[in-house]
Order: C-alpha cells, then sequence, then structure tokens
C-alpha cells in the first residue's frame, strides 16, 4: 500500500487537499482525482498528486479531468 496527497490548486494556492490517502499504486489514484475534478467549479483549478516522497505524479486540469471520464478504468 502507497500514500498519496490529492491537492485541488487554484493557481498557485492549495484551495482543497486529502493527505495520506492509502491506494494500491497510482493508477488507482484516477478515479479519486475524476471525482475531485466533478466537485470544483472555479475555472483554472488543477489536480495534483504527489506520492510519499513529495514527488508529483498526476497533474491535470479539472476541466481536463471531468471531460474524459474514461480515465477512472485507468484505475
Amino acid at each position: 500500500m502507497q500514500f498519496y496527497d490529492f491537492e485541488v490548486l487554484q493557481g498557485d494556492d492549495v484551495i482543497a487537499a486529502e493527505r495520506d490517502v492509502a491506494l494500491d499504486d497510482s493508477r488507482a489514484a484516477w478515479p479519486k482525482v475524476i471525482g475531485m475534478a466533478k466537485t470544483v467549479e472555479g475555472p483554472g483549478c488543477r489536480i495534483r498528486v504527489r506520492e510519499q516522497a513529495g514527488q508529483t505524479i498526476i497533474l491535470i486540469g479539472a476541466a481536463a479531468a471531468r471531460r474524459y471520464p474514461t480515465l477512472a478504468a485507468a484505475g
């Protein structure tokens, strides 16, 4: 099990976050990314996922994540 941090960014500001989310692997993060994107209404927001060492492994615009719900199948 690995732990990941999920953040919603608006510009450089973190406007929402979930820390230490346990997942089997990074591909399992996609359904959560899409779920978070669906809750974001502001323009220009991005979803960032970081692994335990702090490296960004996913960075996607919230609007792009909402448009591609098939990404959920990647997990």
